[in-house]
Order: C-alpha cells, then structure tokens, then sequence
C-alpha cells in the first residue's frame, strides 16, 4: 500500500519525519517502497510537512527543508513563520489563505496519481496542526478523490488541565470526525506511549518511533514482490475498504526461541527440495508454538492505538464494523493452524465485526508479530475518551467566558472610582 503522508504543525511534522526514516529502513532491508516514487526518487519524495513556524521546520531530519516538501504557511501576513500560538482557530484560517500552495506543492512534487492513499497527521493539543488538519483533508480530498485519513495524536494526561490544549483537541475531533471529508481517523493517545521515567525529548522521539512503525507491515505486505515473502497476502483494496470513521491501530512482537528460529537452507537443488518438506515435530512444540501466537494476537488488541476495549459480563471486548490482522514471522510460524486461531479470537473479542486476515511470512527470522487495524469503533473507552473532552471543554470554555465576564466587571466598578480624578 503506497502512501502520500503529510504531517502539519510540529507535532504531526515529527511523526511524518519517522515516517520517511521508517520508508528508508524499509527500502534499505526489505527492497520494498511504501512511499509514492520511483526507485530513481527519494524516499521523501511522497511526504510533506506543512506548519505555521518556520523554526519548527528546522528540526526535522529526513525530509527535505526545501520548498517542495516542507511548506510554510503564513508568510505574507501578521504570522510570518512565527507559529499559531495555541490558536487552532488561526491554524484553520492560514491553511484556507494558503490552500492553493498547499494543493499545488503536494500535487507538482508528491506522485500523488501513484498513491493508493493519503495520510495527514496532526497532534491535536496545539494551533497549527489542530486547526489545519481539517482544511487540510477536504482539501486533499476534493482535489484528488482518492481515500484520504486522518492521524489524530491526543494530548498526555498532564495537559488534560490545560484549557487550551483540551479545547483544541475537542474542536479538533469534533471538525475531523464530524464535519470533514476524511474516510477514516487513526486515534492515537500519547499517554499509551509514555514513559515516566524518560525526559520529554526522549518521550517524543520513542512515541513517533512507535507511531509509524506500527504501520510497516501493514504497508509493506501489499507492495511485496519477493516471493518468499508473500503468502495469504492482503492487499491494499482490503485494507482500504475497512477503513472508516474512528480507527486504531496496535502492533505486538514475541521472540522465538532458539530452537524455532529458521536455519538457512543450503544452496542448491537438494537444498531447495528438502526446504518444501515439512518436518516432523513433537505435538508439545506445535501447542507452544499456537499459545505463544495467541499471545500476541490478544496483546496486539491491548496495544491499540487508543484504548477501546468495553467489559462485558466480566468479559473485554471490542466494538466495532471492521477487524484485520496480519501475522508475521518466519514461513514456518505462518501455519493454516495460527491464522485460524487469530481469525477465531478476532471473531471472539470483535464480536459482529467484518474480519480480514493475512500473513507476512519469511521476512522476520527471530520474532512473530501481529497488526491489529479495529476500525469504525463504537461503544468503549475510545467513545468515552472522546465525550469526555466534548464535555471538558465545554465546561472550560463556560468558566473563562464567566472568569472575563467577572473581571470586566470589576474592573468596570474599580474604573468609576477614577471619575473624580483629573485626566492627565
């Protein structure tokens, strides 16, 4: 599945900046592009970060601080590169002034006609991001009528008391999941990837780390060529015709041991011939070998993106329209038995959803991993997350509007004091 990803405001620019040091590693050690563009272009070349400051720009590593691919809004007017300030109202307001620039520079330079789909990201605390996000997917969206998603990045819990951070998440959500174009909205909590311990530069750079590689199998199975890498293959029409309203997204990895890692076959023709025989093994192997499999099917679903889980009858349980999952191992984890096993526990926990499943084999020689994608979420802790900041921030914006309110009014009764002196 090849992607044009846009990242706007410094937190989604981040995310997108992993997301070319993700499509670099991938190029490098799998021959497999995830990115629009030809072998002879950059990796870059299908991903953009738009923002209102320009000393944001400055920090991203892997894509070009160019013209062509980082994209400063705000130049002609008040802003001049120096940010939103919080203001996610303004963020809105620039990308709809600078739309043209925006549509022009990702169409002339992003191999956007190559793409299966395009992915704007965007933190949902702040001013330029919260606010662009939005303009940014109708945009896209009208201009080149392909599916377009949303990545929104909700806030650590140390912000939850922010006034401003709470109520641009809120309005945020509220013009991505109700009033804008996109197909579907990859819900991210930050506070899933946090670690206390770390200092904030270190939380950043880990948290966007984890961000885009949850998306590297899932990218790379459609796109594979290589043979020996393809087996029950899902391709990029499956992934998109699941993708709707609120989605997440949650990757799990076990280790094999020692004796279950693949030797390499020798050369030859013998070699290739014995390599097509199954071996043997004791029944005690196979049962370790489908528990250590379900293990990580069921982490892959506490790993999602936003938790979403609801309790049941003291059951956990996901609700939603759609579930996919993709194993990935060697070849000879990738049994008829596992992926049977991973149907039946997604069909267990996701009750009703439509289910979606394929393999990643051969391209992992010490792990197994699963990718979890539940999309078009329900009833759960997801919908609570969301309805708790429609009602904070509304209960904060009712106290400021009542704070100002008594503050001018003080200040009206201190003024009329003033009267009896004389002007200066």
């Amino acid at each position: 599945m090849k992607l044009v990803v846009v990242g706007t405001g410094q937190g989604g620019s981040n995310i997108a900046d992993e997301f070319v040091a993700l499509g670099q590693w991938v190029w490098t050690n799998r021959r497999v592009r995830i990115f629009t563009g030809t072998e002879a272009d950059p990796i870059a070349k299908g991903v953009f970060a738009v923002n209102l400051g320009a000393g944001d720009l400055y920090g991203l590593e892997h894509i070009p601080q160019t013209d062509d691919h980082t994209i400063l809004l705000g130049t002609t007017d008040e802003f001049r590169g120096r940010g939103a300030g919080k203001v996610n109202a303004d963020g809105a307001e620039q990308a709809r002034r600078d739309s043209r620039k925006i549509v022009a520079t990702i169409r002339d330079h992003g191999d956007v006609y190559s793409a299966d789909a395009i992915l704007v990201i965007a933190t949902t605390a702040g001013g330029t991001g919260s606010g662009s996000v939005g303009v940014i997917v109708d945009l896209l969206k009208e201009e080149f009528k392909k599916p377009v998603y949303a990545m929104l990045v909700l806030p650590f819990e140390n912000q939850y008391d922010e006034p401003d951070s709470v109520i641009n998440t809120a309005t945020c959500l509220k013009k991505i999941l109700e009033n804008s174009k996109a197909d579907a909205v990859f819900l991210v909590d930050n506070q899933k990837f946090a670690r206390k311990q770390d200092a904030m530069g270190v939380n950043f750079a880990t948290i966007n780390r984890k961000i885009a590689d949850s998306f590297m199998d899932i990218l790379c199975v459609g796109e594979e060529t290589d043979r020996r890498f393809i087996g029950e293959v899902l391709d990029a029409n499956d992934v998109i015709r699941i993708l709707k309203g609120p989605t997440v997204i949650g990757v799990s990895h076990a280790a094999l041991p020692m004796s279950r890692k693949p030797r390499t076959n020798s050369g030859g023709l013998f070699g290739r011939l014995r390599g097509t025989e199954r071996q043997q093994q004791h029944f005690s192997v196979s049962k370790a070998q489908i528990e250590r499999a379900q293990t990580v099917v069921t982490q892959a679903l506490a790993e999602l993106s936003l938790d979403c889980e609801y309790i049941e009858e003291g059951k956990v349980l996901y609700d939603a329209q759609h579930v996919l999952g993709l194993f990935s191992g060697p070849a000879v984890e990738a049994t008829e038995e596992i992926v049977e096993m991973m149907d039946n526990t997604f069909s267990e926990l996701v009750p009703g959803a439509g289910r979606r499943k394929g393999t990643y084999p051969g391209r992992t020689s010490d792990t197994i991993s699963v990718t979890a994608i539940v999309a078009n979420i329900g009833e759960g802790k997801a919908m609570d997350r969301i309805e708790w900041f429609y009602r904070e921030a509304a209960n904060m914006m009712n106290t400021s509007r009542d704070r100002r309110e008594g503050r001018g009014r003080r200040w009206e009764d201190i003024s009329k004091l003033s009267d009896a002196l004389p002007n200066l």
